[in-house]
């Protein structure tokens, strides 16, 4: 397996595996590998000559304290990757990334001043449009989406992969990015992958271990919610109102909750009466530790 730190030489060693022929797999990733990434990798490889992931915790999707608490072990992600047979790490520095860059202040919510269909790059920062960032946890911190949408943009235009692997479990993301790279990257295709989730049901996420035995177990009510939902919807419930009160009587007492929405799947718009595919999402609280839990039911 190849360790790349340069971007110049990540794309000088990707144009010439292409060039070459090969099929080149993207899995950009923030660090902190668990099994769900192991299987977007898994999926670039069976799809892909080359797969490529890039572990870079991205100072734009945090706060400085956010930043410096992130759980990542740069050997063990080494390890993970070694295992899923991943070709090449890109594993740049912020510097290498963001030249001039000061990441941790001027960060605001401010949600005016967006188009609200397209992307705009302002001052070497991806704004993305109001119609999709002002909904879910865009509408408390939108510079979140712009991080990621800033750094997926130039991932993409450095590697030029024929294929991203993005998980379901983050749909907002998902949804942002997939729009994004229509817009700028339309030859690159973005690949959703259902949510990989444990033994016991709990969707895996790297926040997960730091929660205690009986945290866990009051997280998984949130995950039982959803799926008791989804039998009601798919059972002829069509009202988000009965669903929303299903859900929170189902969940535990421990958790507390930030907000639960129905949302469609193409436009993330809320859903008062379901007649469409739909997106469950629940994003809480167990102690200061926050999770999220989505399911995707299709009518």
């Amino acid at each position: 397996m190849n360790i790349i730190t340069s971007a110049d030489q990540a794309r000088c060693t990707l144009n010439e595996l292409k060039t070459k022929g090969y099929t080149i797999g993207f899995v950009p990733t923030l660090g902190g590998l668990h099994k769900g990434h192991q299987l977007l990798m898994q999926r670039s490889c069976e799809e892909n000559d080359i797969t490529v992931i890039s572990i870079f915790l991205n100072p734009l999707q945090f706060r400085k304290q956010q930043f410096l608490a992130y759980p990542s072990d740069f050997n063990q992600d080494q390890r993970i990757a070694t295992e899923s047979k991943v070709d090449i790490i890109f594993h740049p520095s912020v510097a290498e990334m963001y030249p001039h860059n000061d990441f941790f202040f001027g960060k605001t919510d401010d949600l005016t001043h967006r188009d609200p269909e397209k992307f705009i790059i302002n001052k070497g920062i991806m704004k993305v449009s109001s119609n999709l960032v002002n909904r879910l946890d865009g509408k408390m911190h939108p510079w979140v989406f712009d991080g990621a949408a800033t750094i997926v943009h130039k991932f993409l235009g450095l590697l030029q992969p024929n294929r991203a692997y993005f998980g379901e479990k983050d749909f907002q993301q998902l949804a942002i990015l997939t729009k994004m790279a229509r817009i700028y990257f339309p030859h690159i295709t973005i690949v959703g992958i259902p949510t990989l989730r444990d033994t016991d049901g709990l969707a895996f996420s790297s926040r997960n271990v730091l929660l205690s035995n009986q945290q866990r177990q009051s997280a998984l009510s949130v995950c039982h919610a959803l799926k008791q939902a989804k039998r009601k919807i798919l059972a002829g419930e069509t009202t988000s109102k009965n669903i929303l009160n299903l859900i929170l009587k189902a969940i535990s007492p421990e958790i507390t909750i930030d907000y639960i929405e129905i949302i469609t799947q193409n436009t993330l718009a809320p859903v008062i009466h379901i007649h469409e595919d739909i997106v469950l999402y629940v994003a809480f609280f167990i102690n200061s530790i926050r999770l999220t839990e989505t399911l995707i039911v299709n009518r």
